[in-house]
């Protein structure tokens, strides 16, 4: 590791030392007298792995589908130049269809998502810490983890390369000595602009969703932490009041707003994968200020003190994978990305340290 990482190391390695350095380990104790006692008729435990498998389902369903229509459109294309040029759209359409399932599977798993933390307070003893910990925590595994990073390598990744493959790298780039060059070049061009707008279009759309999914997941931990089970409560739009009176939530207030410095990295050339990676080290220690944060105003609850041990696993997860990165060998756009993220990080970690 360079010196710069193994000081944000040091850093989140202190302070984890100090957090909870009272409790004299986990305790068994249930939580606080205050959470809202058990509905008559809970939903049977298995119901959360039959929702997850569901929404599993889904990802690999749309994925299949891509997958299907991709083999249809090679048999239909054919395999020359002639052929290509009289199929474009055809083409066009597998990318547009790319785009469109990505962005609206993305969306049916952040709804998912909202639905599954209802289940769940439905579905276990929120009043034992573990148990409800580890119910929260599925989601994030199965989905989060699992289901959209097997979407991305399967049509992200290999399905897109298979139309490289195919058709820029394929019959257009096997027509060049028997094609006059202005009218070979205008659709090389083209080819490529084609299918590097679709597959970055993909990413965002991945990219975009998969981070709401983890944003969701840690607005729901740290109100359950408080002993707040409304789960609808806690997706529910702030309401604001602006422009004399008038009424809008704060998401539609910040979709007029322009857009954050910190997005700007979004186009700038970093390895989607990198990225990926990074912005997932980033979330960790985001949520780990939280626990600090409400650690500190809380010493003594349970809930935070039965959730430090599991907070500490994911945190020696976290830095053995990002140990293993070396910013000597990073691009340029990579080293830069890099750097604004550990700079995040460390504005993030000295409010609490």
């Amino acid at each position: 590791m360079k010196k710069g990482f193994a000081c944000v190391v040091a850093m989140a390695a202190a302070l984890s030392l100090g957090a909870c350095g009272g409790s004299g380990g986990e305790t068994t104790q249930p939580g606080t007298t205050d959470a809202p006692p058990q509905q008559e008729q809970a939903a049977p435990a298995n119901s959360l792995e039959a929702f997850i498998q569901d929404v599993q389902a889904d990802f690999s369903s749309t994925s299949k589908k891509l997958l299907d229509e991709q083999e249809k459109l090679f048999a239909e294309v054919g395999e020359t130049y002639e052929d290509y040029l009289a199929s474009v759209d055809k083409i066009q359409q597998w990318y547009d269809l790319a785009v469109s399932e990505t962005e609206a599977l993305g969306a049916r798993a952040v709804e998912s998502g909202r639905e599954y933390y209802k289940l769940v307070v439905d579905s276990v003893d929120v009043t034992d810490d573990r148990e409800l910990d580890k119910a929260t925590e599925e989601y994030y595994d199965s989905v989060y983890e699992d289901a959209f990073e097997d979407y991305y390598d399967e049509i992200y990744e290999d399905a897109f390369d298979e139309m490289y493959d195919a058709y820029y790298d394929g019959v257009i780039q096997d027509a060049y000595d028997v094609t006059p060059y202005d009218e070979w070049s205008e659709a090389h061009s083209d080819a490529y602009d084609a299918w590097s707008d679709a597959r970055s279009d993909v990413y965002d759309a991945w990219s975009d969703t998969r981070s709401d999914v983890y944003s969701d997941y840690s607005d729901v931990r740290s109100a359950f932490y408080s002993n707040d089970f409304d789960v609808e409560g806690v997706f529910a739009p702030v309401q604001v009041v602006e422009n004399g009176g008038t009424v809008e939530s704060a998401e539609s207030a910040a979709g007029d707003a322009e857009p954050a410095a910190a997005d700007s990295s979004d186009a700038s050339g970093v390895d989607p994968e990198f990225k990926a990676m990074m912005d997932g080290y980033e979330s960790f220690f985001n949520e780990y200020v939280e626990f600090i944060k409400a650690y500190g105003e809380n010493p003594t609850s349970t809930e935070l003190i039965a959730q430090y041990s599991n907070l500490m696993a994911q945190y020696t997860e976290s830095m053995g994978t990002m140990s293993e990165v070396d910013t000597s060998d990073l691009s340029p756009a990579d080293a830069a990305y890099y750097a604004e993220v550990t700079a995040r990080i460390y504005e993030n970690l000295a409010e609490v340290a």
